[in-house]
């Protein structure tokens, strides 16, 4: 293929194209009755492809017509499955509607909803045994889930002093965790440790730890002697754990079946805090 001075294109670009084609026509071949079956596929080879490498200098490529013609032809399809997704709404984002943007109680209150088994999400108790099981890699006397009298309470006084107020509270018949949010905001003097000591307190000899979310997932610096009840989490480790929620119930494009509410709610928020 020539470029508008006549000159054939050269590498990086031709050689770019010419992966391009070479992957991607397997994946096209295959047989599937829908286009917008082959879209995970096709992007996951899309993602494995090197561009911008600069490697040698090799010899001029050029292409053909057909070749041209098939990729305008291959966008041209992308089209019906793009406007179809855009109408479902499948590109929007409820949580920059919401203006939840960096708001530490306002993210606090839905992710207390997805951790709620209860809550209504459609994804049961999969965030919570996620959190679960990272908590218990520290401290071994925690269960694997929670059992049917689980609550999950946000802006919670366990002390009655709104000076020691919480961000999210899970109180199990069998343990109890107290997740502190942190986005923008850092420790105020004394702040984890005063925590731990209110969560040692409530659990009357329950398994307990504080659960500290921050964007990298750092250690506590006001902790004490808690500091071993103190279990880091960053946001991507929950929005890791939200698309495993959803994945789980067969709710992928993968999987071929309807993305559904619950998928698209969740992955939108995990998309959401991942930027933080």
């Amino acid at each position: 293929m020539n470029g508008e001075d006549g000159e054939a294109l050269g590498p990086p670009a031709a050689l770019e194209l010419a992966a391009f084609f070479s992957q991607l026509r397997p994946v096209m071949a295959r047989e599937r009755p829908l286009l917008a079956e082959q879209l995970p596929a096709v992007f996951d080879t899309l993602r494995g492809l090197n561009f911008g490498h600069v490697g040698p200098e090799l010899p001029k490529a050029q292409f053909g017509v057909g070749q041209t013609s098939s990729l305008i032809s291959w966008f041209g399809e992308l089209r019906g499955p793009l406007t179809d997704c855009w109408d479902a709404g499948l590109f929007g984002n409820p949580w920059a509607a919401a203006a939840l943007r960096r708001d530490e109680v306002r993210n606090a209150s839905v992710l207390a909803w997805f951790l709620d088994p209860r809550g209504g999400h459609g994804c049961g108790d999969a965030l919570l045994v996620s959190l679960l099981d990272r908590i218990r890699g520290r401290l071994l006397d925690f269960p694997e889930r929670p059992s049917l009298r689980c609550t999950v309470a946000v802006e919670e006084c366990p002390d009655g002093s709104r000076a020691n107020r919480v961000d999210i509270q899970v109180d199990d018949p069998t343990f109890i965790v107290v997740v502190e949010v942190k986005i923008d905001a850092p420790e105020q003097p004394g702040q984890m440790e005063r925590y731990c000591r209110i969560a040692a307190e409530r659990a009357c000899g329950r398994p307990w730890a504080l659960a500290l979310l921050t964007p990298s997932g750092r250690l506590p610096v006001t902790a004490g002697e808690y500091g071993g009840y103190v279990v880091p989490f960053a946001w991507s480790m929950i929005a890791t754990g939200l698309r495993r929620a959803v994945s789980a119930k067969g709710r992928t494009l993968e999987g071929r079946t309807p993305a559904g509410v619950p998928h698209f709610l969740a992955t939108t928020f995990a998309r959401h805090i991942t930027n933080f």
